[in-house]
C-alpha cells in the first residue's frame, strides 16, 4: 500500500470509527483527506476511488456505486437506517437540498432503505450455513431477473456460483450429519439430525 493510499484508508476508518450512522460520497473523503487544497481535483477523486476499490471494512460497511455520471462511489452502514437512507438519497436523489427533504419527499424511498436494512441484518446473524441459504436465494432472483429480460447470455457467472454455493452447502450439512436444508426464509437453519423424528 503507498503512503498516499494509507493516509486516505486511514482516514475512512477515523469517519466510520466516529459515526456508525455516516455515509460518504468519494466527494465527502476528498475533502476530508485534503483539508487545505483549493479544490478537489480529479487526481484527489481517483486516488480515493482506488483506496475506497481496495481496503477492507469493518463487516457491516459496505461499498456503492453510485447511480450518476462518473465514478462516484459511497461507503455506508448496512445495519444503519439513516446510512443507508443518506446511499439513496445521494444515489438516486441527489438533486434533494438536503436529507430531510429526501425523507419528507419521498418516504417510500425510507421505506426501501428499511426493508435493505432487515434483509442485511437476516444474513449478518445468520450462520454459516444459513447465510449460504440466503446467497443461494438471492442468486436465484438475480438469475430470474436476467433470463426474463433477456439478459440469461450473462448469468453463466451466477449459475457457476450457485453451484459452488450448493456444493458448499452439502459439505456443511454433511459434516453436521443433517439432513439437506431447503433454503429457508430465515438466515438461521435447524435441520433434523437424519435418523431422529422433528
Amino acid at each position: 500500500m503507498s503512503r498516499g493510499a494509507g493516509k486516505i484508508q486511514a482516514t475512512i476508518l477515523s469517519l466510520i470509527e466516529n459515526d456508525e450512522d455516516g455515509a460518504w460520497t468519494t466527494t465527502d473523503i476528498c475533502e476530508a483527506v485534503y483539508r487545505g487544497a483549493n479544490r478537489v481535483e480529479k487526481k484527489h477523486r481517483v486516488a480515493v476511488s482506488r483506496a475506497i476499490r481496495t481496503m477492507k471494512l469493518p463487516e457491516t460497511w459496505a461499498i456503492a456505486r453510485l447511480e450518476r455520471a462518473g465514478s462516484a462511489y459511497m461507503i455506508f452502514n448496512r445495519l444503519s437506517l439513516e446510512s443507508t437512507a443518506k446511499k439513496r438519497w445521494q444515489s438516486l436523489f441527489q438533486w434533494c437540498p438536503s436529507l430531510d427533504y429526501f425523507k419528507e419527499r419521498y418516504s417510500h424511498q425510507i421505506d426501501k432503505a428499511a426493508d435493505e436494512v432487515r434483509s442485511y441484518r437476516e444474513y449478518f446473524e445468520a450462520d454459516e450455513l444459513g447465510r449460504i441459504n440466503i446467497e443461494i436465494r438471492e442468486d436465484q432472483t438475480a438469475l430470474g431477473y436476467m433470463r426474463f429480460s433477456g439478459a440469461a447470455e450473462f448469468a453463466r457467472p451466477i449459475i457457476e456460483r450457485i453451484q459452488r454455493l450448493t456444493e458448499r452447502k452439502n459439505e456443511i450439512e454433511a459434516k453436521l450429519n443433517v439432513s439437506p436444508s431447503p433454503m429457508l426464509p430465515s438466515g438461521n437453519t435447524y435441520s433434523t439430525p437424519k435418523g431422529a423424528t422433528a
